[in-house]
């Protein structure tokens, strides 16, 4: 009898060491595309919050700015004059080639940043204090003829006023 117990031992011994090895394995399998799932999530979000502002500063073309504000806010448009064209009937815009740090004036100088909760009337006066410019959040109605935002229009935000752009209809993707 000692020599069956002796036999039936050894089988026993042998499948549980398999099936140990083979829980070990399904174990570390399962573990390890978990952490990488958990590692790959959290760096796409802050890329995502990044674009939704748009950085000015002294070096940023005009061309390019309004290119950004224009993808951002497709029904609005961001017009920009030297200071002293303010109270002039007929306007002309900057060269979209220049540097903001070649036309602005010579004491100012700073950055900026645009998102769509920033009021209209924030953006222009910033660009006044930080640039010395002269800027004008533009829109063109149905009919394709162009207005300057003024009065309640500068009290609302960029967002707020390109959706209602949107809402009645005016015309997309003119950013010059």
């Amino acid at each position: 009898m000692a020599k069956k117990t002796t036999t039936a031992k050894p089988a026993t011994k042998k499948p549980a060491a398999k099936s140990t090895a083979k829980k070990t394995t399904t174990i570390k399998s399962a573990t390890k595309p978990a952490a990488k799932k958990v590692t790959a999530k959290p760096a796409a979000k802050p890329e995502v919050k990044k674009a939704t502002e748009i950085s000015v500063s002294g070096n940023k073309k005009i061309g390019t700015l309004q290119k950004e504000f224009n993808k951002k806010f497709p029904y609005l448009q961001l017009c920009l004059f030297y200071s002293y064209m303010r109270n002039e009937s007929s306007k002309t815009q900057l060269p979209e080639d220049k540097t903001l740090a070649s036309v602005r004036r010579a004491d100012s100088g700073g950055d900026i940043s645009i998102s769509g909760n920033k009021k209209i009337k924030s953006l222009e006066k910033e660009f006044d204090t930080v640039f010395g410019l002269y800027a004008q959040v533009c829109y063109y109605n149905p009919e394709g003829k162009g207005f300057y935002t003024s009065g309640s229009a500068d009290e609302k935000t960029l967002a707020a006023f390109n959706a209602e752009c949107e809402a009645r209809g005016c015309v997309k993707g003119k950013y010059r």
